[in-house]
């Protein structure tokens, strides 16, 4: 989500839903059965983790330190999409357009900052790097070979 750290990505929740010993399936459900969430750090993946562990030891519930972690992820998002100007609609893509947990959390933070933002997510959402990946390779496709160069795969390297 940003060039700082991974706290913001599905890797981190995924070593967060290790510790924790939940699925990824359970992390957005588990998030919404929160009654107290539990602050965690937004900085850096490794503080957050930290933070985690530090929770579990002070017996805080998986749920609170779930809702937690997806609403320090949601100010990072939402302050991402302010930077960038994003107001109305916004599709959400990605994985984790799929966590409900999150979503929610990302709805309350927008709400809360008065953000003029309609969030949307496609049931198809965690195909959207995969769709872009091929229409970006289909586009330079066409364009080397408007220019003349071989995409053949058995061709020799020297004459591509």
């Amino acid at each position: 989500m940003t060039s700082q750290c991974a706290s913001g990505s599905g890797q981190f929740l995924e070593n967060i839903s290790r510790y924790l010993g939940v699925t990824m399936a359970e992390i957005g459900p588990r998030s919404l059965e929160s009654d107290a969430p539990e602050a965690c750090s937004s900085i850096c993946a490794v503080l957050a983790e930290t933070d985690v562990i530090n929770m579990v030891s002070r017996g805080i519930s998986t749920a609170n330190i779930l809702k937690g972690i997806h609403q320090s992820m949601a100010g990072r998002f939402l302050k991402l999409l302010s930077t960038a100007g994003a107001r109305g609609v916004v599709l959400v893509t990605g994985g984790l357009a799929a966590d409900v947990g999150l979503m929610a959390a990302l709805e309350e933070a927008a709400s809360e900052s008065s953000a003029k933002l309609d969030l949307r997510v496609h049931p198809d959402s965690v195909l959207a790097g995969a769709i872009g990946a091929g229409l970006w390779g289909a586009f330079r496709a066409r364009k080397l070979t408007t220019l003349g160069v071989s995409l053949d795969a058995t061709a020799e390297v020297g004459t591509r």
